[in-house]
């Protein structure tokens, strides 16, 4: 009788949403979005018999994959271009140092007074209970992307279908909270 879990309610994979202070839209247009994996790294103690494995002193954590809608005026995905291109000053050095004017909520993190460099911002996602109350939130400090998805266009597709993209975000950690 005691091995029976208190909360036998099963998460269910709609039942979230993810924030980003730098881009609102993609709350909206947000389709799948994944909780990071973690892992450690490991050490290995050599002995004459049996090699001993000790757990190493970093967190690895994956990277936060997301799949967005597209929409007609290609906001996010703009955004989002625009953003790696900035990290990356492909054309000229004025690229990075304009950054900080096109994105205005690198100023402070939220309340702290503390300022992220221009490439961060920060990020949340809520879990949702199976009755709609919020249950868990995953904030990701200094998250940036790392990949923005191609668009396939395609003069053999009907109106109905709808363009999707892929993005790939890093950060140095998330906390969870249960909220």
């Amino acid at each position: 009788m005691a091995r029976n879990p208190s909360n036998r309610d099963i998460l269910q994979s709609t039942k979230f949403k993810l924030n980003f202070m730098r881009l609102p839209g993609l709350t909206f247009f947000c389709q799948t979005a994944n909780l990071p994996g973690l892992s450690l790294t490991e050490i290995q103690q050599p002995t004459p018999f049996v090699d001993l494995w000790r757990p190493g002193e970093k967190a690895i954590y994956d990277t936060l994959n997301v799949t967005m809608l597209v929409d007609e005026d290609l906001k996010d995905w703009e955004a989002i271009h625009d953003w790696i291109r900035a990290m990356t000053f492909p054309k000229e050095f004025e690229e990075y140092a304009q950054m900080g004017r096109t994105f205005k909520d690198t100023v402070a993190r939220r309340g702290s007074g503390v300022k992220l460099p221009v490439q961060y911002t920060d990020a949340s996602m809520t879990i949702f209970t199976n009755k709609n109350n919020p249950n868990f939130r995953i904030a990701y400090k200094d998250i940036f992307p790392t990949t923005l998805g191609g668009i396939q266009f395609s003069a053999l597709d009907s109106a109905e279908n709808i363009i999707t993209c892929d993005v790939t975000f890093r950060y140095s950690y998330y906390n969870l909270e249960r909220v």
